[in-house]
């Protein structure tokens, strides 16, 4: 197992990101779980997964950015010891960290094996937290990049890495109007106004034979140029509800959105019985 003398990167939830705007534009009610604090993420196997996937990945690239600008790379944990690392941290919480190190470390291994050093990438950053204030509020927005790079053409990506059971057209349309890459494509205008050229979605299959491929996202512009708006909306709405009781903000009562692929919306159960709440 990893000493605690090497940094550790920190590849989870940014600040004020997409999902605490999300969820308003979902249903107000579920918002107001999360903000009340009566809901938390659960525990799952993609979910633990990809986390220890993200922090192996991060270790590489960021690893690769010390050799490529002439620093120690042995300042961080190599990705085996960053998965580690982060699986003992989080154990507590979950039997899942450490029973899927051995996986999280394969599909590690099988990515480095498969694109080596990544020798047409240039890495800007590594899990960097874009940040940017917006409307009249000036209300903080925040996201979390994966991996930022330069290709040959001295073009800007943000790169997001992602799971897939499969790799298919289906997954990869998926991702075109999600919040979360049409919120990169905001950040990455804003900070890098002329090199930026777009999204990568960088898939690897969750079972052997580790299957990747690397995809630039195909635009969305009208979303680009609206994205902002939602955000002003969904603020809006949350500031105009926040004092209210939990029972009285507005529910989307839809199976669309109480349900789904996955089983019943985490706020089902409180939805459909309510909350107690005090006078």
């Amino acid at each position: 197992m990893p000493t605690p003398t090497k940094k550790l990167l920190n590849a989870g939830p940014s600040e004020r990101g997409w999902h605490h705007f999300e969820t308003a534009l979902r249903c107000m009610r579920l918002n107001g779980y999360w903000s009340k604090g009566l809901l938390k993420m659960p525990m799952s196997e993609p979910l633990v997964r990809g986390s220890l996937l993200h922090i192996g990945l991060a270790h590489h690239y960021q690893r690769l950015k010390e050799i490529q600008t002439g620093g120690n790379p042995d300042e961080w944990y190599t990705p085996v010891e960053a998965i580690q690392r982060l699986a003992i941290e989080e154990e507590a919480s979950s039997d899942l960290w450490i029973d899927l190190v051995p996986v999280a470390e394969k599909m590690v291994e099988a990515y480095v094996s498969h694109y080596g050093d990544d020798p047409v990438w240039e890495v800007v950053d590594v899990e960097r937290e874009l940040r940017a204030r917006f409307g009249p509020g000036r209300h903080l927005y925040t996201q979390r990049a994966d991996l930022i790079v330069r290709d040959s053409q001295k073009r800007v990506w943000i790169v997001d890495h992602k799971t897939a059971y499969r790799i298919s057209h289906k997954t990869y349309d998926s991702h075109i109007l999600n919040g979360q890459m049409i919120g990169y494509q905001v950040f990455g205008r804003l900070y890098w106004p002329d090199e930026f050229a777009g999204v990568i979605i960088n898939r690897i299959t969750t079972r052997p034979p580790y299957k990747m491929d690397r995809r630039p996202l195909e635009p969305a512009p009208h979303a680009v140029s609206r994205f902002v708006s939602n955000l002003i909306y969904a603020e809006e709405s949350m500031e105009r509800w926040k004092d209210k009781p939990l029972n009285e903000w507005p529910a989307a009562y839809s199976d669309m959105i109480c349900t789904h692929k996955y089983g019943k919306c985490d706020a089902f159960e409180l939805c459909r019985w309510g909350v107690e709440e005090n006078d």
